[in-house]
């Protein structure tokens, strides 16, 4: 990892990154995970944190591939439109970490389970 990479982010830059992004309208939820899968930060229960850190990370590393297949460039984030809301994933491949945001639709329950 660089020397710029999440192993390089205090606890208090990560929980404030989580904070910001849980001031979005909307977001019920938030994780911040590096590239690898684990988890750094998180809103959620540790559980599902790190079921969503996991998952993403494989995602995230997917669609990398296929965007430079396809375009010879990276996606600057990924957007799931689920029936009650919307997973939005914003991979930051200098820093090593995705942050992920869980935003619930208007008038949608507050749980996308």
């Amino acid at each position: 990892m660089s020397q710029q990479g999440a192993g390089y982010l205090s606890q208090q830059a990560l929980e404030k990154v989580i904070e910001s992004v849980g001031k979005h309208k909307g977001v019920y939820g938030a994780v911040l995970c590096d590239t690898d899968g684990l988890p750094l930060q998180s809103s959620l229960p540790s559980e599902d944190t790190e079921n969503v850190a996991a998952n993403v990370a494989s995602l995230v590393g997917k669609v990398k591939y296929i965007s430079k297949e396809i375009s010879k460039e990276v996606a600057r984030s990924i957007r799931l439109e689920l029936e009650v809301g919307d997973v939005e994933i914003i991979p930051d491949f200098d820093s090593e970490i995705i942050i992920v945001a869980l935003v619930k639709r208007e008038g949608g329950p507050s749980t996308l389970k």
